[in-house]
């Protein structure tokens, strides 16, 4: 039997489990990473598995558990008192480096746990790499042994070797329950696991996504699977497409004039497939980008997304690959996700809107205000802050201009807004130092005022 069908721990596993084992499965086998389908059933939590794989006649060997472990799991209060009378040692641990009050939590029995705790079990217990209490209880979802742990004073923001903190255990494993509670109760939503990764790059279910950006957090921090949620489009899959509209549309190119209309079929397909430009030139077996003709793309980082009021969904610019390859681009289109599911493209012309990525883009009214960009390297300018605003009703792109002392020239920055100012802190900056140029981390805040357009330190 593969242990990867339990791994995926989906909602008809039990039914799946028993088929195979009908089927005469080995059910014993070990992989060479040590996990068998008991292990891993045990890790997970699915103790029904577990239990359906012993009557099977599973090597239950493999658990390396104690009499009381089993107690914890399939007894009663009663019987794991006795066991414990039969013997002191709350602390011996299985094959995953859980104690018998590890499982417990696990189990979601808050009784159990208690019986333990009142026993002498140690509360500060941790299974393999360092998972906490309150790791196990979101690994199964019990929201009420959450609350039982918080109440009897586990710490809600307890990292495991990894740095993951209970939120951002419960947003990858897509637990909007768990994450709702964890929120409500003081979980920082910024703190970051080892990669780092903060909950909102992690999260596996737009619902979650959706609640930490009304949180506060940003929107386009998401994962690439989730964007592609958000707008509705398909990831990384081949673009439905004639040869003939892929040849007639494969370039990338500048508008002639500002917001002007480009819905070319090839593009359009690119946004709804979420395909590379290398995928689209082997569908059609082309020599690909080369010279000043880059195979237009939407598979980029370092845009901006906007969900406006109205429904529509804005994105501006972005890249796809790095300087070296050859498909490397920097955008400076706009795309309309409206409502109703269609897409529209807009072009301008360079000198209009120049290519702009790892910028920030900051709704107000009807306007989106446009703050830096990295863009390419031959048109950065040191100590100079590009800011444009876009129309959300026209989609026409002007430069706004502003005085003070802003942020310089700016990229991968983050930007907030209160009242009539927009707070721009992080991010790096590109200077002259002796001569060269450098790109240095930003270490001030700045706000931008709307009312007089003058930047500032805060």
């Amino acid at each position: 039997m593969n242990s990867r069908t339990v791994y995926k721990n989906g909602t008809q596993l039990y039914d799946e489990v028993r088929q195979i084992i009908a089927q005469g499965a080995d059910i014993d086998h070990i992989t060479e990473y040590g996990e068998s389908v008991l292990r891993v059933a045990s890790n997970n939590g699915r103790f029904d598995i577990v239990k359906l794989l012993l009557d099977a006649g599973a090597a239950e060997y493999q658990l390396e558990w104690t009499d009381l472990m089993h107690e914890v799991v399939f007894g009663t209060n009663a019987s794991i008192r006795q066991k414990i009378s039969e013997t002191e040692n709350l602390e011996t641990v299985d094959f995953w480096s859980r104690t018998p009050f590890l499982m417990a939590v696990q189990l979601g029995d808050v009784q159990k746990v208690l019986l333990l705790l009142e026993l002498g079990a140690n509360k500060n217990a941790v299974g393999r790499c360092s998972t906490s209490a309150m790791q196990y209880a979101i690994k199964n979802n019990h929201v009420t042994m959450l609350q039982f742990l918080l109440d009897t004073g586990f710490d809600i923001e307890a990292q495991d070797d990894f740095l993951y903190t209970p939120l951002i255990t419960a947003a990858s494993l897509g637990l909007l329950d768990c994450v709702r509670f964890l929120i409500e109760n003081g979980a920082d939503i910024y703190k970051e696991n080892n990669i780092p990764q903060r909950a909102i790059e992690v999260a596996s279910s737009l619902d979650i996504v959706k609640f930490l950006i009304d949180m506060g957090d940003d929107i386009n921090d998401i994962n690439p699977e989730m964007h592609a949620q958000l707008l509705g489009i398909a990831y990384k899959e081949n673009p439905q497409i004639s040869k003939a509209d892929y040849l007639a549309g494969r370039y990338r190119e500048f508008g002639t004039a500002n917001a002007i209309k480009t819905n070319k079929p090839f593009w359009l397909a690119m946004i709804r497939s979420g395909a590379s430009a290398w995928r689209a030139s082997e569908m059609f077996h082309d020599d690909g980008s080369h010279d000043d003709n880059i195979i237009w793309c939407y598979d980029r980082y370092g845009r901006t997304t906007t969900v406006l009021p109205d429904g529509r969904i804005i994105e501006i610019g972005g890249e796809h690959e790095d300087f070296y390859d050859p498909d490397f681009c920097i955008y400076n289109d706009v795309t309309v996700f409206e409502k109703s599911g269609d897409i529209n493209i807009y072009s301008y012309a360079r000198e209009i809107f120049p290519p702009t990525d790892f910028h920030t883009a900051t709704l107000v009214d009807d306007a989106i205000y446009i703050i830096g960009r990295l863009g390419y390297q031959d048109a950065r300018i040191a100590g100079h802050t590009a800011v444009y605003q876009l129309d959300t009703k026209s989609l026409k792109i002007s430069p706004f201009d502003t005085q003070g002392d802003g942020p310089g020239f700016i990229s991968r920055h983050k930007a907030r807004l209160k009242d009539d100012k927009i707070f721009v802190s992080g991010g790096k900056q590109i200077v002259i130092i002796d001569g060269k140029e450098d790109y240095i981390a930003n270490t001030k805040n700045y706000q931008l005022c709307l009312k007089t357009a003058v930047w500032s330190a805060v």
